[in-house]
């Protein structure tokens, strides 16, 4: 964009001479003073042409603005909010990283001792369930199958 209005500039200066009396001496001898190249009319730049942002912020403001000193203000302290934001994001990844780091190692000293805990607990509940069916259900079971011996060795006497 910033090309395009230079390209135009320049072709402004070439058809029209600033300094007093060249270019107007010549046309005057040439007669042709009231002839006037539509194209070169339709190069200039129009005061009402809408200007976007990003033009705007390509060019330094000028130093006596006071709408441009704000604006830079401005821009200067949007490049430091977002400075901050990106260092605070930083400073949290930092944590988490750290947090999740000092979990696992807790967890690495923590969990086989309480797993090693649970399984004994387990253990001695399931020995003492182990007993007691046995004593209840295999006892029986053991006393039925050794009777029916007994009673053939005492036959055959």
């Amino acid at each position: 964009m910033s090309n395009n209005v230079l390209d135009q500039a320049d072709a402004l200066m070439r058809r029209r001479s600033f300094v007093a009396g060249i270019q107007s001496a010549q046309a005057e001898a040439d007669g042709n003073s009231d002839v006037v190249d539509q194209s070169a009319i339709e190069d200039v730049p129009v005061l009402t042409d809408v200007v976007g942002d990003d033009v705007v912020a390509q060019h330094p403001a000028v130093p006596g603005d006071e709408t441009g000193s704000m604006e830079l203000k401005a821009g200067v302290a949007l490049g430091i909010e977002q400075a901050l934001r990106e260092r605070l994001n930083q400073l949290l990844m930092d944590r988490q990283t750290a947090l999740a780091q000092e979990i696992e190692a807790w967890l690495d000293e923590q969990m086989p001792q309480l797993v090693i805990r649970a399984m004994d607990g387990i253990t001695d509940h399931l020995v003492s369930l182990l007993a007691n069916r046995a004593k209840d259900e295999l006892l029986p079971r053991l006393e039925a199958a050794l009777k029916p011996l007994d009673v053939t060795e005492t036959d055959p006497e």
